[in-house]
């Protein structure tokens, strides 16, 4: 049972060489939906296009002299492939966020937003 994820939705941290990228709540600007309301407050979600703060690389071995890359990271939908806010699929309990740069992959752990909306259910 998915539900939305939110600013404080955490993802997990990935290495890309000499880089370690931590784990960090997604923060940014999630979009505002100006028609889906939860008690009474517009809905806010994270969509494709949305903007999430970067995390901040630690280099691994600080001995070796190659920059690392900055820690730009994008929503990846893969679990709501049907349920859309505004026309836009809203990031779910399950989806991905992924380094930019590499294309890391790394999950979304929590934790997660309105657990009486359920996305993609067959109840």
């Amino acid at each position: 049972m998915p539900n939305l994820v939110g600013k404080t939705t955490i993802d997990t941290t990935s290495t890309d060489g000499n880089c370690m990228y931590p784990g960090l709540a997604l923060g940014g600007s999630p979009s505002v939906s100006p028609k889906v309301f939860f008690d009474k407050s517009p809905v806010e979600y994270y969509h494709v296009g949305s903007v999430i703060d970067p995390t901040a690389p630690v280099k691994v071995n600080p001995l070796i002299p190659a920059p690392c890359q900055p820690g730009n990271r994008a929503v990846v939908p893969l679990v709501n492939t049907s349920v859309f806010i505004d026309g836009k699929l809203p990031a779910v309990q399950g989806d991905e966020a992924k380094l930019i740069l590499g294309g890391t992959l790394r999950s979304l752990t929590g934790p997660f937003k309105h657990p009486k909306i359920v996305f993609n259910t067959r109840r």
